[in-house]
């Protein structure tokens, strides 16, 4: 091989792995952003739930009914 022909195939290849490691960075962010968004999910479903419970009078509903006794 010819040396511009060596040096366009090392640009490449170094070209070909900086491009690897940024996908792997890249995936490893999304993954960390999906793990978040699962977990947000979660305390936002059970967020939902307890106030649909308190808003039905269910237990915790104490702030928003008298006492017994009133």
């Amino acid at each position: 091989m010819s040396d511009p022909t060596e040096n366009r195939i090392q640009a490449l290849e170094e070209l070909a792995a900086h491009q690897a490691s940024e996908i792997e960075s890249l995936s490893e962010q999304l993954r960390q952003q999906w793990t978040r968004v699962d977990e947000l999910t979660t305390a936002m479903l059970r967020l939902r739930d307890r106030m649909t419970e308190v808003e039905e009078g269910g237990t915790g509903a104490h702030e928003n009914t008298p006492p017994p006794h009133y």
